[in-house]
């Protein structure tokens, strides 16, 4: 059965799964820093940081297509994800030009920013990494625990949900009964 590999494309801004996890980390920061803003009546940043966010928006839009594009790999090893060839591509390149920028300008911060931009975001957990592992038929979506706040989410293609569920059910009792046994 193994191995199975697949690439999902996957909508940033109408997914949520990836809304829940985009309003964890940039809502919390961002809404705790509009409250504040907004306490000491400083109207230019909250204006300043609405600006910033929706420039966000719009810059995710025009360079990804408002889409997050990724190739899994399950095997004997664990599970593997990794950004396709095309996004890690234009990722590297704003990466670069933000190193450049932050040089031009002197700022160390957007420096160092665009140069750890440029580090492989792939993840991978080992099959004996894994605590858990939760399935949404309804979203064809599985979510694989590991160590706390370790998590993978696998966007299944419909078509293929049910083989790569099955096989990591029947990988993760392999590894419970070798464990067992030893």
């Amino acid at each position: 059965m193994l191995p199975i590999s697949w690439n999902s494309e996957v909508s940033i801004f109408r997914d949520n799964t990836i809304l829940k996890q985009l309003g964890i980390a940039i809502g919390i920061p961002f809404g705790v820093l509009l409250i504040f803003l907004v306490a000491i009546q400083a109207w230019y940043g909250v204006l300043l940081v609405a600006a910033t966010l929706f420039l966000g928006f719009i810059f995710v839009l025009l360079v990804y297509g408002g889409k997050y594009s990724v190739d899994y790999v399950v095997d004997d090893r664990g599970i593997r994800m990794e950004s396709d060839e095309d996004h890690k591509n234009k990722a590297k390149t704003i990466g670069i030009l933000t190193f450049l920028a932050g040089i031009f300008s002197k700022s160390p911060t957007v420096s160092g920013a665009g140069l750890l931009s440029t580090f492989n975001d792939d993840k991978s957990m080992a099959w004996e990494e894994i605590k858990d592992i939760q399935y949404n038929n309804s979203k064809n979506l599985i979510v694989v625990k590991g160590s706390p706040g370790d998590k993978l989410y696998l966007f299944c293609p419909p078509e293929l949900y049910g083989t790569i569920r099955d096989a990591l059910k029947e990988s993760l009792d392999k590894k419970k009964n070798s464990i067992h046994h030893h």
